[in-house]
């Protein structure tokens, strides 16, 4: 065995990961054996395998997931989006003919209005499953987007400013944040009780944070640690993944913050960016 107790050589040069324990020797009487130490060595390769396999699957089931929400942002995009186009344009030509009863002209301009309204929540809904703006635009530009967007559809006021930015964040840093500020407006949204938000962005010398704050309802703490919803542990896989952490700092009836922070890549450039 080696000088570290973890690892033992096999005679073909490989070698099985083993646990080492060390007590006294002792008489069946209790008394202790002059000298006398037994060490116990135990194979738990197979152990450290599975914990290995295991720590990997958050990441392996998160990129299933975007690439699910890629695929079915597209066809709805791609094919609901432009049915809906076209079913809009008939029930316009359809408006249009001088044959249509004024009563039945009338019921077709409210379902020109629905169909519209459809189509405009489907886009949305697209957008939120796959956003192209965080390859063109960036993350702020992309977050600003969503903030503005968001607070359109809920009737809600969302202020998004940003400051001290890597002008070039990685692209996992992007989605891992834009993803936390989805989970966690929808959160304060549903459960808040109130109809404004903050939303920060910035950096510090080796840090990336995000806050999403509300002063509405606020929640017990040490409930939700006990039993976490599934957004909040999304929240926090996808964070552990880029070694960031997640904190929330709330109380019933004060409000809550939400908090993320990733330390830099190597991608990200240093330079900042005011918002």
């Amino acid at each position: 065995m080696n000088p570290t107790g973890r690892r033992a050589w096999l005679l073909d040069s490989s070698f099985y990961t083993v646990e080492k324990s060390m007590i006294s020797g002792r008489s069946t009487f209790g008394e202790r054996l002059p000298g006398g130490i037994l060490i116990f060595s135990e194979d738990i390769t197979s152990r450290k395998q599975i914990d290995e396999s295991l720590s990997g699957i958050p990441g392996k089931l998160i990129e299933a997931q975007e690439q699910e929400r890629s695929r079915i942002s597209g066809e709805l995009h791609d094919d609901v989006g432009q049915r809906l186009a076209l079913l809009a344009i008939e029930l316009q030509q359809l408006h249009d003919n001088a044959l249509i009863l004024p009563d039945v002209r009338s019921r077709i301009r409210e379902l020109q209005k629905q169909t519209s309204e459809i189509a405009a929540d489907i886009q949305s809904l697209s957008h939120e499953l796959h956003s192209a703006k965080l390859q063109y635009l960036g993350i702020v530009g992309a977050m600003r987007g969503f903030c503005r967007e968001f607070g359109e559809q809920q009737k809600v006021d969302v202020d998004f400013q940003t400051h001290d930015l890597p002008t070039s964040v990685s692209p996992e840093t992007s989605l891992c944040f834009f993803r936390v500020l989805q989970e966690a407006l929808h959160n304060s949204a549903k459960h808040s009780g109130v109809r404004h938000f903050e939303v920060r962005l910035w950096g510090t010398s080796d840090e990336i944070h995000l806050t999403v704050t509300d002063s509405g309802a606020g929640f017990d703490r040490e409930e939700t640690k006990e039993s976490p919803g599934i957004g909040l542990i999304s929240m926090e896989e996808r964070l552990k993944l880029l070694k960031g952490t997640l904190a929330i700092d709330t109380q019933p009836k004060r409000g809550t913050t939400i908090h993320a922070r990733v330390p830099f890549k190597e991608e990200d450039v240093p330079m900042r960016t005011a918002g």
